[in-house]
């Protein structure tokens, strides 16, 4: 019996620019080595058709890992979660040749064009980060605790092997694009307004997406960073905070709490902005969910905020946590979702949604992952001058 098609709005309108290949999506981990020059050429590369060629027969292509996985959990994946504009679930389907799996329409791009980051945060890599890369080549036992250390580190993407964006090729008169930048931080990097730049002649039909983690606004060297914003069709600042104001200079090594929420405030002089508060969920986040949430409420409405899932290492997700503690922490949850108005709950039902999944799951290797999660804090907080126990009292009596 045939399969019900896996409908991907990513897998089957989407390209993905990582630092060492070309793939359908941003938790894809399987995609292509070639390196293109333009995205038109890039975009039905013969590994990305097989990709989108399995979503279309029901199957999980191989590098659908996370989707997957969260799906076999109970928490709604990307893959489910993520719409491209307005068109209906069929015209994605539609949009992918049965035979070939070459796609004619492209709706979204995802470009990141180096690691420079200020920031090297808990669940972060030197892949993606200039900074956590410097600790890593002075702490290189820590690789053991995390298998993207392990690889060899890309400084740049995939995306400097373009000579061209060829965009005109994508823009219907419908309909327009979207196109996301992440990175490391893009705001510290030349690349990324160079590119601003360059696009500037479409950027009435881009839906431009930016994830930061606020630390830096205004001007950066000679370029006008609201200039060189002002003329998208709409702009989504996803800003990653992934903490509460009481551990966010503690997860994210660097950053200054009140910095971004000025610089947040900033950008808000944009008419078409959109403001995204964002937490990437961890060991850390499943412990203050309630605290997070009141302190994003400081700087927009609960229907701006997401969240994401921390799979990678293994030793961040929430379900190696001490039993106790998991208890704790979904009563905590419970206690604040009901004291919230009835309208508000399911915004914080979907945000909270995978830590209290993960919250009450199990798996075989709990106590080996807490204790090496143990292991790497401890490590980290040795390597930054920090307390793990200063932010997180309750954890010491089930240290180890």
């Amino acid at each position: 019996m045939k399969k019900k098609p896996l409908t991907c709005h990513l897998g089957m309108a989407g390209i993905n620019f990582k630092h060492d290949r070309v793939d359908l999506c941003y938790r894809s981990i399987r995609g292509t080595k070639v390196q293109y020059n333009s995205v038109s050429e890039a975009v039905n590369d013969p590994i990305l058709c097989n990709q989108r060629l399995a979503l279309l027969n029901g199957n999980f292509p191989k590098g659908c890992y996370d989707c997957e996985f969260m799906e076999k959990q109970g928490v709604e994946s990307y893959r489910q979660r993520i719409k491209l504009g307005n068109k209906p679930d069929q015209w994605y389907i539609d949009n992918v040749d049965p035979t070939t799996g070459k796609i004619k329409h492209l709706k979204r791009i995802e470009l990141r064009f180096n690691n420079v980051c200020n920031y090297a945060c808990r669940h972060c890599s030197a892949e993606y980060s200039s900074t956590w890369e410097k600790i890593l080549k002075q702490n290189p036992d820590i690789a053991k605790f995390d298998y993207q250390n392990t690889k060899e580190i890309r400084t740049e993407s995939y995306t400097a092997y373009l000579e061209k964006f060829d965009l005109e090729k994508f823009l219907e008169d419908d309909d327009s694009l979207e196109i996301e930048i992440t990175g490391g931080e893009p705001f510290f990097q030349a690349s990324f307004y160079e590119f601003l730049e360059k696009i500037q002649p479409f950027a009435s039909k881009i839906r431009l997406i930016i994830t930061t983690n606020g630390s830096i606004a205004g001007k950066f060297k000679q370029y006008d960073v609201i200039d060189l914003l002002k003329n998208f069709q709409r702009i989504n600042l996803k800003v990653s905070l992934d903490a509460s104001e009481s551990f966010y200079s503690y997860f994210r090594q660097g950053g200054n709490w009140n910095t971004v929420l000025k610089n947040v405030m900033f950008f808000k002089q944009i008419p078409q902005l959109i403001l995204s508060p964002i937490c990437t969920i961890s060991v850390f986040q499943s412990a203050r969910m309630p605290e997070i949430y009141c302190d994003f409420l400081k700087i927009t409405t609960a229907d701006t905020f997401s969240s994401g899932e921390v799979l990678h290492p293994p030793v961040l997700n929430p379900w190696i946590l001490p039993d106790p503690l998991k208890i704790k922490y979904l009563e905590e949850w419970e206690t604040f979702r009901e004291s919230l108005p009835e309208n508000e709950k399911p915004w914080a039902d979907k945000f909270a949604i995978f830590s209290v999944q993960m919250l009450k799951s199990q798996t075989k290797d709990q106590r080996k992952l807490w204790k090496d999660f143990c292991s790497y804090t401890a490590k980290l907080d040795k390597i930054h001058n920090k307390k793990v126990f200063d932010y997180f009292p309750e954890w010491e009596q089930y240290w180890k």
